[in-house]
């Protein structure tokens, strides 16, 4: 018997209702004008660090400042690529469904005040050895517990989601390891290939 693919044990995806087509570009628009806000550049100022001038190939050195932005989380400098501005809680509530949520409520919780907003390190797997930024670490512990609370159907909600940090620790303890493992192996084998070369 023919073994099923992933994408045929999926229950088939329903087409968004047209409410929810509504809701999702207006919290874009709101988003892409909040972006242009006082409450964003107050944000990206307070985190800016400027450092001295890069040394150029020629050994001169340049005429600008280097900027650079502090991680909330980790501490590290960034630059502004390699940054997003993220809502601490986050505009979906953990709990809730974008479904649930009215298109005010949602607006409200995008433009919040600034002690709800900190600039947080965005770097993409690929550029960072595959090393989670502290942005997709908090997306992916966000959609680890909207999972979760979406399964168990509980109404205790706030206490759940503070068992649910603690075990996505865990998770992520458990994958850092599995990634450790990873490049152990890989150097296992690169170590073996060169020594029947020299042979």
């Amino acid at each position: 018997m023919p073994r099923k693919s992933k994408s045929e044990d999926k229950e088939p995806l329903k087409p968004p209702t047209p409410d929810i087509v509504k809701k999702r570009l207006i919290k874009g628009g709101v988003r892409r004008v909040f972006r242009q806000s006082i409450e964003m550049r107050f944000v990206l100022q307070n985190a800016r660090v400027e450092l001295p001038p890069k040394t150029l190939k020629d050994g001169s050195v340049g005429k600008k400042n280097q900027v650079r932005y502090k991680c909330a989380v980790c501490g590290n400098l960034f630059s502004q690529k390699d940054i997003a501005v993220d809502h601490i809680d986050p505009v979906i509530p953990l709990h809730r469904s974008e479904e649930e949520m009215t298109i005010d409520e949602m607006a409200y919780r995008i433009w919040c005040d600034t002690d709800n907003l900190q600039v947080i390190c965005n770097t993409p797997l690929k550029k960072n050895n595959g090393i989670p930024s502290c942005h997709k670490i908090k997306t992916d512990e966000e959609n680890f517990i909207r999972k979760k609370l979406k399964e168990e159907k509980r109404d205790d909600h706030m206490y759940r989601i503070f068992e649910l940090k603690q075990e996505y620790k865990i998770y992520l303890e458990l994958k850092e390891l599995e990634r450790l493992e990873k490049i152990k192996r890989k150097e296992e084998r690169e170590a073996k290939r060169k020594n029947k070369a020299n042979k």
